[in-house]
């Protein structure tokens, strides 16, 4: 583990973001085996940390003000579905990565699920997410190249990073295949911070949530939107392409994605409950292939820009915004506003973000 010895401490209190990702089912029964022991671009603005709020909405508990802040990297190949305790967080925050697959952001605050799986590799743009949420980067490792960058935002106290190279908290399940079998949970996270005298709660940028889930379609900033019940996002089709589908009841958006060229419903495997997501946004950026990092297939890494301003669409409750993002360093959330600088408000529950490139094309109906 690595954080600076004053710079991270002096923060009145750090939130824990946990790097995870998730692999595929199969196999016999299910059984957990702990180790013997750990496993051995371009700079965005200088953050600011002012206090704020909570950035988190309230589903289905009530956050903790003095809880720190979760979040984790799932894989999203099909091999790491289904995940493991996804239903429980906050909001999702979905990537492309190389490849033109995806990883997920599950960021948790009002609930710690026992059970994450399964953890992977850290990458650059994670270390954007982890400073705005004044976090804890949890990951199984990286590139050398990330890690010369990671391990100066930890000394620089922009968050604290707990490799599973050299940290506790992670085990393998017996179940999936190697890379997709690295878990643990909340609580491991938490206790490492604990020990390191990390755990308690940073000052975190606020997100803008409407105060009633019972509120009528069309207020904060939503006036003026369009009907859409159905949107398509197009990632790598033959697996990644995601779906969602708007329930009235509910007000909430029903997630699928490819697999073998099948959509199929995400439901979390820790508890069953299938994924909903209360909002979907869609964030369109600048994204870059990485010269100095490559994989064994010979695939370069991506980057992306997330701070700036950019084009954004917001669907909430089955209506349709264009709008526009912005973020002005890596400490601030993103802020999204309609056509006439109104800011738009999400609905209490699990938002979903897509982070996708300026020329792609999202469709609805």
């Amino acid at each position: 583990m690595h954080i600076a010895p004053i710079s991270v401490v002096r923060l009145a209190t750090v939130a824990l973001v946990l790097a995870l990702v998730t692999a595929a089912c199969g196999g016999d029964a299910v059984r957990f085996e702990y180790p013997a022991s750990p496993s051995a671009a371009t700079a965005s603005p200088a953050p600011t940390f002012a206090p704020t709020a909570t950035p988190l909405p309230t589903p289905p508990g009530t956050p903790d003000p003095a809880a720190a802040c979760t979040a984790c990297w799932p894989d999203n190949v099909p091999a790491a579905r289904p995940h493991y305790g996804l239903s429980q967080a906050d909001m999702v925050i979905e990537e492309l990565v190389e490849g033109f697959v995806t990883r997920l952001v599950a960021i948790y605050q009002s609930q710690d699920p026992p059970t994450i799986g399964g953890v992977r590799s850290a990458r650059l743009a994670d270390r954007s997410i982890a400073t705005m949420v004044r976090g804890a980067l949890v990951y199984s490792g990286t590139s050398d190249y990330a890690w010369s960058l990671i391990s100066q935002d930890a000394t620089s106290g922009r968050y604290v990073e707990l490799s599973a190279d050299h940290s506790g908290g992670y085990y393998r399940v017996n179940f999936r295949p190697a890379p997709y079998n690295m878990f643990t949970s909340a609580a491991a996270q938490r206790d490492t911070l604990t020990k390191i005298g990390a755990a308690t709660v940073a000052d975190v940028p606020t997100l803008s949530f409407l105060a009633n889930a019972d509120h009528a379609p069309s207020i904060g900033g939503m006036a003026g939107a369009t009907a859409a019940t159905q949107i398509t996002i197009p990632y790598r089709e033959d697996v990644s392409t995601v779906s969602y589908e708007y329930d009235a009841k509910t007000r909430t958006y029903a997630r699928w994605q490819n697999s073998a060229g099948k959509a199929v419903r995400d439901v979390d495997a820790a508890n069953n409950v299938p994924i909903a997501a209360a909002d979907v946004v869609i964030i369109q950026t600048d994204i870059w292939e990485v010269a100095e990092i490559v994989d064994a297939a010979g695939t370069h890494a991506h980057d992306m820009r997330l701070t700036g301003s950019g084009k954004a669409t917001v669907f909430r409750d089955g209506l349709r915004q264009e709008a526009t993002w912005s973020r002005k360093d890596d400490a601030a959330p993103f802020v999204f506003t309609n056509a006439q600088g109104e800011q738009i408000k999400l609905t209490a529950g699990q938002p979903w973000f897509h982070v996708i490139p300026t020329d792609w094309t999202v469709t609805f109906r």
